[in-house]
């Protein structure tokens, strides 16, 4: 590896940075950082959280020491339900998983030396307890092991996340990516090709900064629509509620949700088609679609055009009641995409609505009817995508 990026050592009271995660209580004692479990079960995790882990080779060195009480390991988490590394007291590596290098020594004090290098894939770093293979586990409530000291440092991981060429990636288009990917895509970085579409700078530049890490990824400051135009962007009180539709205050008064939605300022953003942009070979055809973009969601597809005909699977946030003046509802999208050879495989309720069945998580699949024209390739990426979606490939 080249030089880190990013380099830290935390001693003394420098080692509070690392905050309780799930059940655990901390405390310094003589330099060093006590950690002790909970008897309620749930994940036992010291975190530190930052842009400059993601997508990045981790290093973590840790100087431990058990106590007499410890009846667990020490453990290394990933988000994402990952298991990086587990050693017991002894200095035993009891599992690997994930990492790709660990070095354990004892020194002559009893402190343990572990060092261990992964591929991160999530803004957070994630040390604590497990209970022998278990890292949710009722626990004790006694000391487990004290932290002298905790290093980190980060790397490029281009080459570890380019080992897939870019014709065999996912080429993944997500339509409305205020904050970034979500962490079953992010977990799947080595594996796609990301192209993310937010119209607010900021929020552009945010995604920007970590998701280019990723080779082959693209941040595009447009939103997408059906025609190119200039078009008011809503800005709602929470900004995720924005949207280029003018919220329909006459149903969502009725909601606990709706002063949310509430427009605090209007700004002009350029809106383009998919199609358009694929012609001038600005962006590659998408083999999956996520759209989260407030009630806009038949226009981007419309704008996709035929690309539509050589995608996979879409997922999109859609509703049943029209928050926003003007949108389409769930069944204009389900009768558009069957015509374009999808089908809706799974729809989940989303619970803002103090119980109401307004808004949905939708995920539509090609037709099993469409799928002997796929080629082998595509037929993979489509199990890989259901694999992802954890939804059942067809029979």
């Amino acid at each position: 590896m080249t030089g880190a990026i990013y380099s830290r050592t935390f001693v003394g009271d420098s080692l509070s940075t690392w905050q309780v995660a799930h059940e655990m209580s901390v405390r310094i004692e003589d330099g060093s950082f006590v950690v002790s479990d909970s008897d309620r079960p749930s994940y036992h995790l010291l975190r530190l959280h930052g842009p400059e882990f993601v997508f990045r080779i981790v290093t973590i060195r840790c100087l431990v020491k058990f106590r007499p009480t410890a009846s667990t390991n020490f453990y290394i988490h990933h988000f994402g339900n990952l298991n990086v590394a587990e050693i017991d007291a002894r200095g035993t590596v009891v599992d690997q998983g994930i990492s790709r290098k660990i070095s354990v020594h004892t020194r002559e004090s009893g402190l343990l030396d572990i060092e261990v290098t992964f591929l991160n894939c999530h803004p957070t770093i994630s040390i604590g307890c497990s209970d022998s293979g278990h890292p949710v586990y009722a626990g004790t409530g006694h000391d487990q092991f004290a932290l002298a000291s905790i290093t980190v440092e980060t790397f490029d991981a281009t080459a570890e996340l380019s080992q897939i060429s870019p014709e065999d990636r996912i080429t993944l288009v997500d339509v409305g990516g205020q904050g970034g990917l979500q962490t079953k895509w992010m977990l799947k970085a080595d594996q796609i090709t990301p192209i993310v579409f937010e119209p607010i700078a900021s929020e552009a530049a945010a995604v920007r900064e970590t998701l280019c890490r990723i080779p082959g990824a693209k941040v595009v400051e447009k939103a997408l629509a059906d025609i190119s135009s200039k078009r008011k962007l809503h800005v709602a009180a929470a900004s995720d509620c924005s949207s280029l539709r003018e919220p329909n205050l006459e149903i969502l008064q009725h909601y606990s949700i709706g002063p949310l939605f509430n427009t605090i300022m209007t700004e002009e953003v350029e809106c383009v088609r998919y199609d358009e942009l694929f012609r001038i070979d600005s962006v590659p055809k998408p083999d999956f679609i996520k759209i989260d973009v407030q009630g806009l969601e038949y226009e981007v597809l419309i704008g996709m055009g035929s690309l539509l005909e050589g995608c996979l699977a879409i997922e999109l946030e859609t509703h049943f009641v029209p928050i926003y003046r003007g949108q389409r509802l769930i069944g204009d999208i389900v009768g558009l995409l069957w015509d374009w050879g999808f089908v809706l495989r799974n729809i989940g309720q989303v619970p803002h609505f103090d119980g109401d069945a307004v808004e949905f998580d939708a995920l539509f699949l090609k037709r099993r009817d469409k799928l002997v024209a796929l080629s082998e390739k595509a037929k993979r990426k489509l199990s890989a995508i259901c694999g992802v979606l954890e939804v059942n490939p067809y029979k």
